[in-house]
């Protein structure tokens, strides 16, 4: 990665001015900012200057700083890394991913084009709460990932998502890396276990805080949190995940037609 090196030369600054009618000055910097990456001033992979360079640059405080810099966070333009600093990762706002989701087949087809990287493992044993909300059974043992999901070839996240899967089906946890397989395909191809129905559930709710800290929002930001059970021929549950996706990096999008009566498979 390239840094720019202020202290090479005189700091050229760009001062706001202001108007009674003047946006706030976070929202005029979000825009300059927005500007200087997309003509290549801070090129992808580089590292932005520090808050401190950048109000000095932009003649800001650092509060102004900050606010516009967690716009350009939350809308996958830059990522900042403790002890690197805050990188450069695309040159103009991540498209939200537009899903249908209202069959199975629009479902898979879901899967098979976002990936999962995982931030995190641990067991857990569910509780009365747990195993309401999974319809599993009360007690029984199961490995939480913790994961942000992103869409193939991209590395923008448009979820947090938390997948619970039975401990005899750990092997999957080492597929999943690079541009594999969806956990429903690996569940036949490793264990032969046939997804026999899925429960989706809908909910809108607030961004966790764990999971803001992992994606770097604001926390108590919204989110739509849907949760997906996959169970066998016996309604035993196999696997699940929790998906807490970002409000303006996902659209969940169904349409019926009065034609054709079986809108779902």
């Amino acid at each position: 990665m390239t840094s720019p090196n202020p202290s090479s030369s005189p700091i050229p600054q760009r001062r706001a001015t202001r108007r009674t009618d003047a946006p706030p000055r976070y929202v005029w910097l979000h825009q300059c900012l927005l500007t200087d990456i997309s003509s290549g001033k801070y090129p992808v992979g580089s590292l932005l200057p520090t808050e401190e360079q950048l109000g000095k640059i932009y003649g800001v405080s650092r509060h102004t700083v900050r606010e516009a810099t967690r716009k350009l966070v939350d809308s996958g333009l830059i990522t900042r890394h403790p002890s690197i600093g805050t990188v450069v990762r695309a040159i103009k706002p991540a498209a939200p991913y537009v899903s249908a989701l209202g069959s199975l087949k629009e479902l898979m087809d879901y899967t098979n084009t976002t990936r999962l990287e995982v931030l995190g493992e641990t067991r857990v044993k569910a509780d009365e709460l747990m195993a309401r909300d999974l319809r599993c059974e009360v007690g029984s043992e199961w490995i939480e990932l913790q994961t942000k999901r992103h869409l193939a070839g991209q590395d923008a996240p448009i979820s947090f998502t938390k997948v619970y899967l039975r401990p005899e089906f750990a092997g999957i946890r080492a597929h999943l890396h690079g541009d594999h397989m969806s956990i429903y395909a690996l569940l036949h191809k490793l264990y032969d276990q046939e997804v026999e129905s899925v429960l989706q559930q809908i909910e809108a709710t607030l961004m966790p805080a764990e999971a803001a800290r992992l994606l770097q929002l604001k926390a108590g930001s919204p989110a739509l949190r849907m949760l997906r059970c996959y169970f066998d021929k016996s309604g035993r549950l196999l696997s699940a995940s929790a998906n807490h996706y970002i409000a303006d990096r996902f659209q969940l999008v169904t349409s019926w037609n009065k034609a054709t009566p079986k809108s779902f498979d």
